[in-house]
């Protein structure tokens, strides 16, 4: 069966100016990445700020070119789609909906737009799939005339929802879809797509910091460190037993809701390196605990594992981390 995804050997770096003296860098966000994912699946993707998740989200929405490889969306290459095209297949639900709404426009016409903008749907069917979507996501024809600052952080989320699912895509992007929230609501919206992708038969990418949030809707997980998915498994086997030092070092924390906070200290040491100027060989090595000489001068390869593959030398053989 063809994947509802396919990435391949992706890559994206940027060009980052050194100032008036400084030299220009390179910063790499994104370092031949590939992976499937099944439809009908859920993939989350962890790490810390900087790590190159939400990157690598927009890489594979179209917003972003890769600086080499190709993204596959149910077999088609997303390069040689245009953008109407890409919109009926995938589509984003963003961290922060208030900032993606236009504060002058109402409810039922944002959630309208992206059928307004396909230019082959008629008026009428316009109007009726909108409040179709909208009573859908749990919101009521009056608040449907409603301006998002009338609306609470919950509610707007479920605007962000209901504007995605309009065109009926069969991938959506999730990006930090509830830490901009309470933790009451964001319970209240993981359910609500929890029960659109039983209903609707989404799949769904997840990017979060939360992992209490990935091990709730997740089926599988990747985790990503300097711009590399060091490990991905299926979440009942990535949380029962983690293969990678990093993941160990993920669950021993706590990580926090918001992003950009990172991992609390459970003994990594150094902060996260620069992205420009990646660590040789595994990258991880500078941090972790149990790094052995050659894990400084070998480059690590993914070693398959009960429910997954992990990128580390000590998993080869019988010394695992």
């Amino acid at each position: 069966m063809t994947p509802a995804i396919e990435v391949r050997g992706l890559c994206r770096s940027f060009r980052q100016r050194g100032g008036l003296l400084g030299q220009d860098r390179t910063v790499v966000a994104v370092d031949d990445v590939s992976f499937t994912l099944a439809g009908g699946g859920v993939l989350g993707v962890v790490g810390e700020s900087g790590c190159g998740k939400s990157t690598l989200a927009r890489i594979i929405l179209g917003l972003l070119p890769p600086t080499a490889g190709e993204v596959l969306v149910e077999g088609r290459r997303l390069a040689a789609m245009d953008r109407r095209a890409r919109a009926r297949l995938i589509q984003p639900v963003f961290q922060d909906p208030f900032a993606s709404l236009n504060p002058r426009r109402r409810i039922r016409d944002i959630v309208a737009m992206p059928l307004v903008a396909q230019g082959d749907i008629p008026a009428r069917q316009v109007a009726d799939r909108a409040a179709e979507m909208l009573a859908r996501v749990g919101l009521s024809a009056e608040q449907a005339e409603r301006y998002p600052a009338q609306l609470s952080g919950g509610q707007r989320q479920r605007v962000a929802i209901a504007r995605a699912l309009v065109l009926r895509p069969r991938i959506v992007i999730c990006d930090e879809p509830t830490s901009a929230l309470d933790v009451s609501v964001q319970a209240q919206i993981l359910n609500l797509l929890a029960e659109l992708r039983r209903e609707l038969n989404l799949t769904y990418l997840f990017i979060s910091h939360n992992l209490a949030v990935v091990e709730h809707v997740a089926t599988e997980v990747a985790v990503m460190y300097l711009g590399r998915i060091v490990e991905r498994a299926t979440a009942d086997a990535l949380f029962r037993a983690p293969q990678h030092p990093y993941t160990k070092a993920l669950l021993a924390s706590v990580l926090t809701p918001e992003p950009g906070l990172g991992v609390p200290d459970v003994g990594l040491g150094e902060t996260l390196p620069d992205p420009a100027n990646i660590p040789p060989a595994c990258r991880f090595h500078p941090r972790c605990p149990v790094a052995e000489p050659r894990c400084a001068t070998t480059t690590p390869h993914a070693i398959m594992t009960a429910g997954g593959a992990a990128e580390c030398l000590l998993l080869e053989g019988a010394g695992k981390p």
